[in-house]
């Protein structure tokens, strides 16, 4: 199943909504953050390198 940016930050938001906030909790929203980062990255990459 694929996840869009949007979906997932949903899922993010609600998350940090209904967890309270532990060190895992954390640990797993930052590797969330990094994944949407990577991603969005890849995205301005291919799009440089295709003009």
């Amino acid at each position: 199943m694929t996840y869009s940016k949007v979906e997932i930050q949903k899922l993010r938001m609600k998350a940090e909504a209904s967890l309270t906030k532990t060190a895992e909790l954390q640990q797993v929203l930052a590797q969330i953050d990094a994944a949407l980062s990577r991603k969005e990255n890849q995205k301005v990459t291919e799009k440089s390198q295709n003009q």
